[in-house]
């Protein structure tokens, strides 16, 4: 909307790049560890960005972005249908919401001792038929994982 840019220029008038790094340094920002505000999930800022578009952002931008990141960008702490807890490795280009996992936790929320790693595309379901989803993005933190410390 322009309200942060010199000029005071809006819409079309600001130049292309300029728009796209605003959409980056936003999430960034939300999505960083900051001294003044609570880091909030890869998920939950891709969602706020969402709904900003057509606002703040422009919407076509907005959407190429979450395209790029995936549904469950790469980092994403979340927990599956199962019960355990897992960090996003990768993203499925074809069917964003079956990404690749690296598994953290257990169903009873004990830390695997080798990590397994799940591809949700290929391993549609559990050992007794059961479908396999993310059913939550758990914030940064929970559970004592810092989801960098398992994809750096």
């Amino acid at each position: 909307d322009g309200s942060g840019y010199p000029l005071g220029l809006e819409g079309e008038k600001i130049p292309v790049f300029s728009r796209m790094i605003a959409i980056v340094d936003c999430f960034d920002a939300i999505s960083s560890d900051r001294k003044y505000e609570k880091v909030v999930s890869p998920h939950a800022a891709i969602k706020k960005l969402y709904e900003w578009g057509g606002k703040d952002f422009q919407e076509e931008l907005v959407e190429q972005f979450i395209q790029c990141l995936g549904v469950y960008p790469t980092g994403s702490l979340v927990e599956l249908s199962t019960g355990e807890i897992g960090v996003v490795l990768s993203q499925n280009r074809l069917r964003r919401l079956r990404p690749k996992i690296m598994l953290i936790l257990d169903p009873s929320k004990e830390h695997y001792a080798i990590f397994p790693t799940i591809d949700l595309m290929m391993q549609a379901e559990d050992n007794e038929g059961n479908a396999i989803e993310i059913v939550e993005c758990p914030e940064p933190g929970a559970y004592g994982i810092d989801p960098k410390a398992f994809y750096l």
